[in-house]
């Protein structure tokens, strides 16, 4: 049987977000908030707080494929306004303040989006930045059609840590491969969703992370086939498959049930250069291409309990 630790983890280093791209989102996102936190100095308002969120916080963010590009979520929170929320702004007044404060960083203007201010960098990167207002320690986000609703990044970071805490940094892994796989293939999944249900149904298997993600997989499709569902963990508890048609439904699973099939029969392989080409077909060029595997074939002779070579490889 195939063991391919090592070239999962090969693969891992290809598809983790390089130490220059991680920089360059830092060196953005400070830039930015100098430039929000100089706008309220210069407009007479209460100086935000920020918290940097989502995937890039927790680690699981992955270098992009084609004209993909990758990002960060910079999170702006407000402060000085009173637990009564008719006296708030409205969402869509605070994204123009953030929207004024950030369109001169890049040649491109800001765009205000629903959720979030978005800033757009020529190195195929962009920094969302979503508002926030604290009340009775829950966030609300300005969406801008919805209002001020319940949304707590903070939380479901804390959640992610807390299970990585308890499974180790394999659930990273496990996360990066399944996001991998979704960018490769063009899957209708997000990367939130991902996490979710590798965190729910992790299968931890030391020293083989081909094994633990077969039965993370495994999990994923009982659980799905049982309560079809992907409930975020902290407020407001939204289901994120809830508006999936039956025709979406059966696709994901089938591309769940297609991975772990390839998966079982690449292990099942005894030469791992086979096993590895079964995968790229899965996860792309950058999964690396093993060696051929030379195995060994015996045959039992006339003579009981005597093994004899036949000179062939497996």
């Amino acid at each position: 049987m195939a063991n391919m630790n090592e070239l999962f983890l090969t693969f891992d280093d290809k598809i983790k977000l390089t130490t220059a791209k991680s920089n360059s989102l830092k060196t953005s996102r400070d830039s930015l908030r100098k430039d929000i936190k100089s706008w309220f100095e210069d407009n007479d308002k209460n100086q935000p707080s920020f918290c940097w969120q989502g995937s890039f916080a927790m680690k699981t963010t992955i270098n992009p494929t084609g004209e993909n590009d990758y990002d960060m979520d910079d999170g702006v929170y407000l402060n000085g306004y009173s637990s009564e929320q008719d006296t708030w702004p409205a969402p869509s007044t605070v994204h123009r303040w953030i929207k004024d404060a950030t369109d001169d960083r890049t040649e491109q203007d800001s765009i205000d989006k629903n959720t979030c201010v978005r800033v757009v960098y020529a190195n195929n990167y962009h920094i969302d930045l979503p508002i926030y207002i604290m009340k009775d320690e829950v966030a609300f986000l300005a969406h801008k059609s919805k209002g001020w609703t319940e949304s707590d990044p903070k939380a479901f970071r804390d959640w992610f840590l807390s299970k990585v805490s308890s499974n180790g940094e394999q659930l990273r892994r496990i996360v990066r491969y399944l996001k991998a796989w979704k960018d490769y293939k063009s899957l209708p999944l997000k990367g939130i969703e991902l996490t979710i249900l590798a965190c729910e149904n992790i299968d931890c298997f030391e020293n083989r992370d081909d094994k633990a993600l077969k039965n993370t997989l495994i999990n994923i499709i009982s659980t799905l086939e049982d309560d079809y569902s992907c409930k975020k963990p902290v407020i407001p508890n939204e289901d994120l498959f809830e508006e999936h048609s039956e025709t979406k439904q059966n696709d994901i699973i089938l591309a769940f049930k297609s991975l772990k099939k390839a998966l079982e029969e690449a292990i099942a392989e005894r030469d791992v250069e086979k096993a590895s080409e079964n995968l790229i077909l899965f996860f792309g060029s950058r999964f690396p291409k093993g060696k051929a595997t030379q195995v060994a074939n015996y045959q039992t002779t006339a003579s009981p309990g005597v093994l004899k070579h036949d000179g062939r490889s497996g």
